[in-house]
């Protein structure tokens, strides 16, 4: 019995495509009625966490149209969730050549560009993102989540150079260093901002945006009794 209905959906499916659909709506073809369903297929799978194998089915869908911006945003994010994020920014490279105001690209390649560490130039693009839309929310927070990451890098390295002062003159491993070599540490208070910038837009992300804070905060006060103790020490 289920075989018999397996077969009569797939006939009903092969009436839609090459009969009903081409006679009421004779501007849907049966290459696009393929795409959307290889399309689809892919998204299932995006949800399903099987990245790799939407991609193929991506790939296929954009047969019809290689420069479909809507088939590349969906590979590209597919394509960041299974680690290729080099090869994303290159798809988000190639809608933003045909629209250099698309939010959704600006702000993938950004997320691109995250994952691969590079956090000034993410920014540059959620900068761009936010100068045609600056009410988006989503766009803040992830704003502030790079400079919180840019900062943790701060911290770092005023932490190593308090290593350095705790070394008395002529003993291993002393360094003079000048006030212009200690690092900025803006970039923490640069993220407080666009988590703020971020509630007032959209206070429904007010619980998370502050588990950011605070999470910040203490993460910099740990920093701060780390770095005086190794100054003491």
């Amino acid at each position: 019995m289920r075989l018999i209905w397996i077969v009569f959906l797939a006939v009903v499916a092969i009436i839609m495509v090459f009969v009903i659909i081409p006679t009421y709506a004779p501007t849907v073809t049966t290459q696009t009625v393929i795409r959307d369903s290889q399309a689809t297929a892919g998204d299932a799978l995006v949800l399903m966490n099987q990245s790799e194998l939407a991609i193929m089915w991506y790939d296929n869908a954009l047969a019809v149209n290689t420069s479909d911006p809507v088939l590349l945003k969906k590979k590209g994010e597919a394509l960041i969730k299974c680690g290729r994020a080099e090869e994303a920014g290159q798809i988000y490279q190639q809608v933003l050549s045909d629209n250099r105001n698309d939010t959704v690209a600006l702000v993938r390649a950004g997320d691109a560009l995250n994952k691969q560490g590079n956090y000034a130039g993410a920014l540059e693009y959620y900068d761009a993102a936010l100068a045609v839309n600056p009410n988006d929310a989503k766009t803040w927070l992830r704003k502030g989540d790079t400079h919180m990451m840019i900062s943790e890098g701060e911290q770092q390295r005023l932490h190593d150079v308090a290593k350095g002062f705790s070394k008395q003159p002529g003993s291993a491993g002393y360094q003079e260093i000048s006030a212009d070599q200690l690092p900025s540490m803006e970039s923490q208070q640069k993220a407080v901002e666009s988590y703020k910038k971020a509630m007032e837009i959209d206070p429904k992300l007010s619980v998370i945006v502050s588990a950011r804070i605070l999470e910040a905060t203490q993460s910099q006060v740990s920093n701060y009794q780390s770095l005086l103790n190794d100054v003491q020490s």
